[in-house]
Order: C-alpha cells, then sequence, then structure tokens
C-alpha cells in the first residue's frame, strides 16, 4: 500500500465487499465528512468555516474510503473558494505557523483527525455524545500532555487528553449522524491515520463505529429522538428480548430490546442471582424509569426497574458465570 494519504474514513465489511456503497449513502458519508472537517476548523477560528474544500475519494476492492491527501496543505490552496477572504487565509497560515510550530496546513488537518478519534473513543466510553460535564476526574501526565481520566457508568475510566475532552463537551450531539447513518450489521466505519503518520504521543488506535454502537452516534429526527416513546416513565411492562451482559459494579444488566440494548437494575438486592440468564431470551418484568439525575423525567432512552427475569425457553440447564 502507498502511504500517500494523511488519513482515512473507510466503510467495510461484507456488505462492501467489492468496494460498493450506495450512491446515497456515499453522499451521507462524504458530507459527513466534510461537516466534522468544517466543524472543528471552526472551533480553532470561526473564519475558517468559509473555506471552501473537497475531499478526494479512492474505492478500494473490500472497503469503501475518503482517503485525505497527504500534501493537504497544497490541496488546500489549490481549491480554496473565491468568496475566500484574505484574512481567512492569513489566519490558517498564521495558525499553522504560531499554534503548530510552523508545522504547516498538515498539522491543522492531522488535529482534525485526532479530534474526531478521540470524541469517538469518548462516546463510546460514556455511550453518548451528550455528556458536557464530568465529575471525581482523575489527572495525570505523559510526554507533557495533560490527561483526564472520565469514569463512565460502569466505573471504568478512560484518560483522554484535556483539550479533546474540552472540544467533546461542545460537540453538537448530531455532528456523527451522517458518518453513522450507513453502518448496518455487516458494515463498520474505522477511522485512522496512514502507517506513516502515527508518531504523536497522544494520539489513539484506529476508531470504529460498528453496530453495535450505532445509536450513540447517530441522531434521528427530533421528534424520533426519545427512544420508545410508548414507554413513559413509571409504566408497568412486561417485554420480551435477550439478556447481553451483566455488571456487578453498577448492579445492571443490557436488555436487547427491539433492535436496542437497555439497561436495566434490580428492584432489590444484586444482579448476581440472575447470572444464569446471561445470553438467553428473557422476559423482563417492571417499571419504566426515565428520570435524569436532577430528578426530571426526561431521559431519552429508557431504564427498566426490574421485579423478575424469567427464561423464555424453561428447558435451559446450562450454567453461565456473567462475571469471570
Amino acid at each position: 500500500m502507498n502511504e500517500d494519504y494523511l488519513a482515512y474514513f473507510k466503510y467495510s465489511g461484507e456488505a462492501v465487499e467489492n468496494g460498493y456503497l450506495d450512491l446515497r449513502k456515499s453522499a451521507d458519508a462524504l458530507n459527513g465528512i466534510d461537516e466534522l472537517f468544517r466543524y472543528f476548523l471552526t472551533q480553532q477560528d470561526p473564519e475558517l468555516a468559509k473555506i471552501d474544500f473537497e475531499i478526494p475519494a479512492r474505492v478500494r476492492k473490500g472497503s469503501w474510503e475518503a482517503l485525505i491527501p497527504e500534501n493537504i496543505g497544497e490541496w488546500l490552496q489549490l481549491i480554496l473558494g473565491t468568496g475566500v477572504t484574505t484574512y481567512t487565509v492569513a489566519a490558517l497560515k498564521e495558525m499553522a505557523k504560531s499554534d503548530f510550530k510552523d508545522a504547516g496546513f498538515k498539522t491543522v488537518f492531522k488535529k482534525i483527525i485526532k479530534s474526531i478519534k478521540w470524541c469517538i473513543q469518548l462516546a463510546k466510553h460514556l455511550g453518548t455524545t451528550r455528556k458536557k460535564s464530568f465529575d471525581n476526574v482523575k489527572f495525570k501526565e505523559e510526554n507533557g500532555i495533560q490527561f483526564i481520566g472520565v469514569m463512565n457508568e460502569n466505573g471504568e475510566i478512560l484518560f483522554v487528553p484535556k483539550m479533546y475532552l474540552e472540544l467533546f463537551t461542545q460537540l453538537p450531539p448530531s455532528i456523527f449522524s451522517k458518518l453513522a447513518k450507513p453502518i448496518e450489521p455487516e458494515r463498520e466505519l474505522s477511522i485512522d491515520f496512514a502507517d506513516d503518520e502515527k508518531n504523536d504521543a497522544d494520539d489513539t488506535t484506529e476508531a470504529t463505529i460498528s453496530y453495535a454502537n450505532k445509536d450513540i452516534f447517530y441522531a434521528k429526527d427530533e421528534e424520533e429522538e426519545i427512544l420508545f416513546p410508548e414507554l413513559e416513565h413509571g409504566m408497568y411492562v412486561e417485554i420480551d428480548g435477550h439478556v447481553t451482559r451483566g455488571n456487578e459494579n453498577s448492579n445492571t444488566i443490557g436488555f436487547q430490546y427491539s433492535g436496542h440494548i437497555l439497561t436495566c437494575y434490580p428492584e432489590q438486592g444484586n444482579i448476581s442471582k440472575e447470572k444464569t440468564k446471561l445470553f438467553t431470551n428473557c422476559t423482563i418484568k417492571g417499571f419504566i424509569d426515565r428520570q435524569d439525575k436532577k430528578g426530571v423525567y426526561i431521559e431519552k432512552r429508557p431504564r427498566i426497574r426490574f421485579l423478575e427475569l424469567i427464561p423464555l425457553d424453561s428447558s435451559l440447564n446450562k450454567q453461565y458465570d456473567m462475571f469471570e
């Protein structure tokens, strides 16, 4: 492979085995990349929103890719739109010079890719792109970079460079929607640098969005944002689904229902008594919980405070240990 590009946005899987992607999905993907670049550029300087640039795409067998050229600075200067002001060009050049140690346009765009990757990793860690404030964080410093440790609901800590955590808190909730829209069970998205560009201490591994976590990034139309609106707070329910996980630290289980995984917790006691039901189809009986941490009944994704978890196949005798 010729490493003649800076970074890639790639859809891969059986659904794109021969490099084909539906024209509408391709348009969504390219528009999504364009919007991401423009958004993170404007976080550095609002005037940069006026820059008119294109992103070349190349198809290879086994995947569909949009490749960011390694000589992005030369590319940008060639295709600057006629509406760009002298100030805009000067601002971008000054940014490259002062903020990035005279590394040029390439470093500006490299920072954007790293911002995108870190925001994806943090959103997957938290299960949302909407979290804007963090409590009980931890701190550490490596190679002169300050990292902040962010804890999720399972008690797991992810250390994120401070600058990218600050960018995450300002993300529009739907910023990844167009990129996530083409993702299907057999098609996932991955984002990373070319191999010879992976040389920074604060960089992360390849960022991926699969169908399992698509809902974190894909914001539907406003009227569809509330997941299962018919499940109102306090409502008693008996629904069939599949137990996907268990976590003793948070005393919760994951319950897959109608294509979504809901967080459920017992009305009383510990979930350890439910450990034989992991990976089984069950009926869950309990009450819908949409109360947020401030006591407001506003949560978009319902939780279930369950009374019983009953296997649908009573003949199952295999014992599963969900807490190994």
